[in-house]
């Protein structure tokens, strides 16, 4: 069976399509993979940023369809379903032509919502709802979200936008007018920003941070919120102790899942655009998302 993975970190050109052994337990869920996103921990994980041994297999998020199904699951061979897989601490990677996993990682998908995109919602959905848990925002807090062209951003500025509380967004400048548009028909009054210097100290009751700019933690007045995605690029607690730095470390959740499938085949939710391509284009998609300027989710396609 075909999968995407690497036997040792290094650059975009290490990531290869590997030989790898059949799922064979009966006890999990049996998925043909429709297509699996590639996400900026897959790119932390194949550099070494995130440390591993040995060969490791690439691939968080996944769609596709069930082949087998254990008994009491749920599930019954052929239905469609998403799952995040986590393989940092399941040791089951997405990336590959089919996978198997424990049912209590995945969710239905209704039959309104390509599976193509459903493949792309998992992590950022799941991060994004996670986000904002620890937020912990009031009605009348006035937030800044660093970020909202990103994956997990565009999840956090959809649910943020429908909360009718201030809310400023900074987003590339590529990125501003679509933005200004969907603020300014949005039930959220607030300002899109292009430029962390634009930004004044102290302004925010909450920073939410899912591009990696840690300075903006200076724009949280004393006792506020500065919550970030970003592992490798927060700001150090102690050298701001007037503020509440929080990081999201997100967890497999089905109730968190189910939330952001529905929304998106509702039409509430974000439905991210999918550019697809083969497992052999592994390493170019991750040269492309490491060099930027990515609009969507690159998904691999078995």
């Amino acid at each position: 069976m075909r999968a995407v993975g690497f036997h040792a970190p290094g650059g975009p050109e290490v990531v290869e399509v590997l030989d790898v052994p059949e799922p064979d337990r009966d006890d999990l869920l049996l998925v043909e993979v429709a297509g699996a996103a590639v996400n900026p921990v897959d790119l932390a994980t194949r550099s070494g940023q995130i440390p591993t041994e040995g060969t490791t297999l690439l691939g968080w998020d996944l769609a596709g369809t069930v082949l087998r199904a254990p008994h009491g699951s749920g599930f019954a061979a052929g239905d469609r379903v998403a799952a995040m897989t986590a393989p940092l601490g399941t040791g089951i990677a997405s990336m590959a032509e089919r996978v198997a996993l424990d049912p209590a990682f995945a969710v239905a998908v209704p039959a309104s919502l390509d599976l193509l995109v459903a493949a792309a919602l998992p992590l950022a959905g799941v991060t994004a709802v996670q986000t904002l848990r620890l937020a912990d925002l009031g009605a009348e807090d006035r937030v800044l979200l660093v970020g909202a062209q990103g994956g997990v951003g565009s999840h956090v500025a959809g649910r943020l936008l429908a909360r009718q509380g201030p809310t400023d967004l900074l987003v590339r400048p590529g990125d501003a007018d679509a933005w200004a548009v969907r603020l300014e028909e949005s039930e959220a009054a607030g300002t899109v920003h292009t430029s962390p210097d634009a930004i004044g100290p102290g302004t925010y009751d909450v920073v939410i941070d899912t591009a990696g700019v840690p300075t903006l933690v200076d724009a949280v007045r004393d006792g506020g919120r500065f919550v970030t995605i970003t592992p490798f690029s927060a700001p150090t607690p102690e050298d701001h102790p007037s503020v509440d730095v929080r990081l999201t470390s997100v967890e497999i959740s089905r109730e968190d899942l189910q939330d952001v499938v529905a929304r998106a085949a509702s039409g509430e939710g974000v439905l991210p655009d999918v550019e697809t391509l083969p497992l052999e284009a592994a390493g170019q998609a991750h040269a492309r998302l490491e060099a930027g300027g990515v609009r969507g989710k690159l998904v691999l396609v078995p």
